[in-house]
Formats: C-alpha cells, structure tokens, sequence
C-alpha cells in the first residue's frame, strides 16, 4: 500500500535515551522506475542514478574456481546506464524469500521480452557479482557487498537493453546517512535487519542510433549524389518488430521532403539488421521493415509507392563487424539506394 509517510520506531537504549529509526515505506523523493519495466510488489525505491554513458560488467558463469569468489566469466556492456536500488522491508508477516523474488522478477522480465544470459544464486556468486560495479558511491559504498546474504542475481537482454539484477537480504540494519552524498532524504534512513535489496541496472547499447538519428534531406541527398546510396538509422523499431515506433516521425519527414525535392528519384527502400537470429527470419524482418516505411511514406506523407521499391538483405551487408554491441548497432539501418 502506497503512503508518503515513514515508519518509525523508537528503540530504547541505555537508560532514558532514545534512537530514532526511520525506514521508508515510500519511493525516494525524485525517482521513479524505468519506463516500461516492472518492480517487486511492496518494495520502494531508495537510491537511483544514471549516466548518459557508462559501463557495467555483466556476471555470465559462475566462480573461477571452488575457492574463489571472483566470476569466472564478466561480458562488459556499455551505453546508457539506470540503476534503482529498491527495498522491500520484509517484515515477519508476509515474509518473502530473496528466491522467491528472483523466480518472479525473471518471469516478469520474460513476459515484457527479455531473453535470459546467465542466472546464479549463492553457490555461484558467492559475494555477489563484480563488486567493481557494486561497491560504490552511488549504492551507498557498503549497502550491497557488507552484512548481507542468500544473494541472488541474474541479468537478460532485449534487442540491446541488458538488465542486471541483484537480490540480497541485509544481515544487520544499514543506516544511509543524512550525510550520505547521493541520500535523497535529509535525514537518516535504516534498512533494517532481513529486508530485501533489488538493485536492477539497465545499460541501453544503443547510443550511436540516437546520434545518427537526424540525417536532414539534404544530407541524404548529397550521400545519394556521391555513393548511390544513404545509410539511416533513425527509422527506429521494437525488438523483432515491424512496428515503427513514433519517435522516427522526424526522419520520415526528411525522407518525404529528399522524395518531394527530386521528384524524379526513386529508390529502393533497403531493410538491414544485425545477425542475431537465422538468416531466413531476419529476411522476412527487413523486408517487413521496409514495406512499413513505404506504407508510411505513402500514406503519411503523399509519396507515390510506385517509386518506392521495398526489400529485405537480411544481415548480407554489415557495414562493420557484428562481434559487438556497437557494430551491430551500425549494422541496424534502413538504406534508400538509388534505382
């Protein structure tokens, strides 16, 4: 049940002096989840932060050896970065087990249409996944490496966006100070003994579309006059989808407005895609794609179909390589080319 209000609870200590213990039963002022993404019935958002760039290590095999406590395999991916530290205060009614919390988070990832990379519980982490990427400022240094247990993790990808999940039970109270740098309440704030840390990391991959998104008419028409061709990447859709998302709405615009400028020009309209997946369904993905950006063209904008051709290459024309998360970004593009 959703409150603006805190718990509090007085404890006595020595003689006559009291000690004020708050845990919030609210999400922190100024954050929210990521947009589309689901959380864990009850639990609060307590820390969150983000970066326009950055790099997480992904945990994908389990320890190096019997002894060890570092992972045997760490995939890095890099982009943008959003991070919410969540807890569920878990008190003695309604316990909930961090496994318990696990199997539901990954099904709920699974139904949104992520596709599971590595899953590991306590045996297999140890003391967590990398605490190069757990151990600091941002997570209040300490609150999910020190005086915790029965940890949990998995991480998954959709078409790009890799999430991380970290699910841990505190072994004693963890206090974030009121002097805490990234504490976004002005008091002190207790994370009691046995509630459940949710610490979900997304790293969106994808960057270089965002940056090659407005290709105006006339660029277009320039890279059409000196290769026969030009390389946009700012028809964007979902995961597997011929849907075109509203936020291509611009470039369609600039296609429309190269078409109406050369009204003698017609073109092939050339879905690619990366190599993820078989050859035969990623042709029948980009040929769709294409036909979707004529239908658009035609019907949105007054462009005569009959000067556009739609066809799928598949991945038989990557602009660079496919090996990582980067070129096959660059290899994602719709291509107008010359006829």
């Amino acid at each position: 049940m959703k409150t603006k209000h805190f718990i509090v609870s007085l404890l006595a200590l020595a003689g006559s002096t009291f000690a004020q213990k708050v845990a919030p039963t609210a999400d922190a002022p100024n954050t929210k989840d990521y947009p589309g993404m689901p959380r864990y019935e009850g639990s609060t958002i307590v820390l969150q932060s983000s970066q326009k760039y950055g790099e997480l290590g992904l945990q994908i095999g389990g320890l190096s050896s019997p002894a060890s406590t570092d992972p045997k395999e760490v995939r890095k991916v890099e982009g943008r970065t959003h991070r919410t530290t969540y807890v569920l205060l878990n008190l003695a009614k309604g316990k909930r087990s961090t496994l318990e919390i696990a199997r539901n988070y990954e099904q709920a990832f699974k139904e949104v249409g992520f596709t599971s990379i590595w899953s590991g519980g306590q045996v297999e982490i140890r003391n967590g996944p990398p605490k190069a990427y757990y151990g600091i400022p941002e997570l209040d240094h300490q609150l999910l490496t020190t005086g915790v247990k029965d940890r949990r993790y998995f991480c998954m990808e959709k078409g790009g966006l890799f999430a991380a999940i970290f699910i841990t039970a505190r072994s004693w109270d963890h206090v974030i100070s009121e002097k805490s740098e990234v504490n976004p309440w002005k008091q002190n704030v207790t994370l009691p003994e046995d509630s459940v840390l949710i610490q979900v990391d997304y790293v969106d991959t994808r960057p270089m579309e965002e940056k090659m998104v407005m290709v105006s008419a006339a660029e277009m028409q320039k890279s059409i006059t000196a290769s026969g061709k030009v390389a946009i990447y700012g028809i964007l859709f979902d995961f597997n989808k011929a849907d075109i998302k509203p936020e291509s709405a611009p470039t369609l615009t600039e296609m429309a407005t190269l078409l109406k400028n050369e009204p003698n020009l017609k073109v092939l309209v050339v879905g690619h895609t990366d190599n993820v997946g078989t050859f035969e369904f990623n042709e029948d993905l980009s040929k769709r794609r294409a036909q979707a950006v004529v239908a658009e063209l035609a019907s949105k904008h007054g462009i005569d179909p009959s000067r556009l051709t739609p066809l799928g290459a598949s991945f038989m024309a990557p602009v660079t390589t496919n090996s990582t998360d980067e070129g096959r970004a660059l290899n994602r593009r719709v291509e107008l080319v010359a006829r």
